[in-house]
């Protein structure tokens, strides 16, 4: 049976992940592994039924005392875990544990984690977390689960330490729920109170400033780690063309670092359209002008209301073919995602990443 109204959380998640594409299935595929890898370990997985909310990704029994650890899988491409979602998801994991009265948790990354980050977030949590290699470590007790985990992560094992003493890496303590309280996060606030924002902003020239200021803080909420400078209404030095908002890239991300690296652009454009209907291909040609390769600024995010129409998406492709010119388009719909990813303690980097990465794999000639 389908969830109820208490559970309607959960069927945003699924909604979320089903329109993530590629790293969802690769999140699905690595919460299958983990619990494989656990069972390998003499952990007893519980049987979860996939249409109830339980808000955590795996519960398991202690091999030796049986008790109860809730566990939460977080899979991205990144080499390192972004520090406020690993915040943000130690938050969430307690407080799951706290409404399902179990008292021992794990959050378990599949990437590096800086050791002064895991074990301030560590302490300050009570939760263990295992980062990417202490997941290798574990997988280890099955050579065909960690060919599996190397597959699907990409793993290179010679740049990797694998502690063979494996009674000594899962060893989760006792949460000590008084140090937290279940309030929403500033996380969680923020970014609901953006939805909600932008669900209330007119269409046409009567919001068209209100919207353009909305979304500019809407991409510092979510991408504040991975872009600087936030220049709003720049205009070009021969002042005939104005953008919305340029900043600079931090390659510290995957899809930031192909921008930078792959498509030689230091620097990304973003552009609001706050039309009530899908934008046309003039609007891409307009957009087009100012992306310039000899200025490293190549990459434009094209943000408006409803979407591209099919000759929008034409054009943007056109751009890319003919000139090396990336525009990638952004409706309020995909926005939403990205916000409720960051809520969520996910990394909105990996949505990002599946739109880059589909529109370049299905670019025609």
């Amino acid at each position: 049976m389908w969830p109820t109204a208490e559970n309607s959380a959960y069927q945003k998640e699924l909604i979320l992940k089903i329109q993530s594409g590629n790293s969802a299935r690769f999140g699905y595929a690595l919460e299958d592994l983990c619990k494989d890898i656990l069972s390998a370990n003499k952990w007893h997985v519980e049987n979860q039924d996939p249409m109830i909310n339980a808000g955590v990704d795996i519960i398991a029994k202690e091999p030796d005392s049986k008790s109860k650890v809730v566990f939460e899988v977080k899979y991205t491409r990144n080499k390192v875990y972004p520090t406020s979602g690993l915040k943000v998801s130690a938050e969430r994991l307690v407080n799951s544990a706290r409404v399902m009265h179990i008292d021992k948790a794990v959050l378990i990354v599949a990437a590096g984690i800086k050791p002064e980050i895991q074990k301030r977030v560590e302490d300050e949590y009570n939760i263990q977390i295992i980062n990417l290699d202490g997941l290798l470590s574990l997988a280890s007790a099955d050579l065909e689960l960690l060919g599996r985990l190397v597959k699907l992560c990409e793993i290179d094992l010679s740049e990797r330490t694998i502690d063979s003493d494996l009674s000594n890496i899962l060893h989760p303590e006792m949460i000590n729920f008084s140090l937290k309280n279940s309030d929403l996060s500033k996380n969680e606030i923020e970014g609901t109170k953006f939805k909600e924002q932008l669900k209330l902003i007119q269409y046409g020239r009567e919001g068209c400033y209100v919207y353009e200021d909305t979304m500019s803080e809407i991409l510092q909420y979510l991408f504040d780690g991975d872009l600087k400078g936030w220049h709003k209404q720049e205009r070009t030095t021969d002042d005939l063309h104005r953008y919305d908002l340029i900043c600079r890239v931090v390659d510290k991300s995957t899809v930031w670092e192909f921008i930078s690296s792959n498509l030689d652009s230091r620097y990304v454009l973003f552009e609001f359209k706050n039309y009530k209907d899908q934008i046309t291909q003039s609007q891409v040609y307009s957009t087009e002008k100012y992306l310039f390769e000899k200025a490293k600024r190549k990459v434009c995010f094209l943000i408006s209301r409803k979407g591209p129409s099919d000759n929008a998406v034409i054009a943007c492709q056109g751009a890319m073919r003919e000139h090396g010119k990336l525009i990638i388009n952004l409706d309020d719909e995909a926005i939403i995602g990205l916000i409720d990813s960051k809520i969520s303690g996910d990394d909105p980097n990996e949505i990002l990443f599946e739109k880059v990465d589909d529109f370049l794999m299905k670019l025609p000639r």
